[in-house]
């Protein structure tokens, strides 16, 4: 399709799923229903990172730096609306799951099989266990946080008034 399905990527998306069906190679899952692209998942975030003025390489190289996480790096897509996914395998396995930052749970299926369940009664398969699940869940959270710290620490320095020493 055309790259405007990379718009679908906001804060009421709820994960990006690979798909290999008829030309189409990713389900868009959000709050309001699932929509397939022929798109594929990297080009989704890399056009909806390029919307908010960075590219995937470049969020995923800072990230990794400032917080430390070489593999299965989470990404923040978003900084003004907090839109941030974590993926479920290395972002190169063709079967790597986006998972963004909303509330879900976590059913056991299998050893290495888990059921993503959204507050919405929304829910996906994923082929990883719920270790690893709650794990990119709480690395996504932590790297949302510090990018908030310092942008309330940026707000502060700027806000703050001027006084002149004599």
């Amino acid at each position: 399709m055309l790259q405007c399905d990379s718009y679908l990527i906001n804060r009421d998306t709820l994960a990006l799923d690979p798909v290999f069906v008829d030309g189409y190679r990713t389900r868009i899952i959000t709050k309001n229903g699932e929509y397939l692209s022929r798109m594929s998942i990297l080009s989704l975030l890399e056009e909806s990172c390029i919307r908010n003025a960075s590219t995937f390489d470049g969020r995923i190289k800072a990230i990794r730096k400032l917080m430390e996480y070489p593999q299965k790096t989470p990404l923040l897509i978003d900084t003004e609306e907090e839109v941030a996914a974590c993926p479920t395998l290395s972002h190169i396995h063709p079967e790597c799951v986006w998972i963004f930052n909303h509330h879900f749970h976590v059913n056991v299926l299998s050893g290495n099989t888990s059921e993503v369940v959204f507050d919405n009664g929304m829910s996906l398969q994923v082929k990883v266990s719920k270790h690893v699940l709650n794990n990119q869940q709480q690395r996504m959270y932590s790297m949302m946080e510090v990018y908030r710290s310092k942008r309330r620490n940026m707000m502060i320095y700027v806000e703050r008034p001027r006084t002149l020493q004599k």
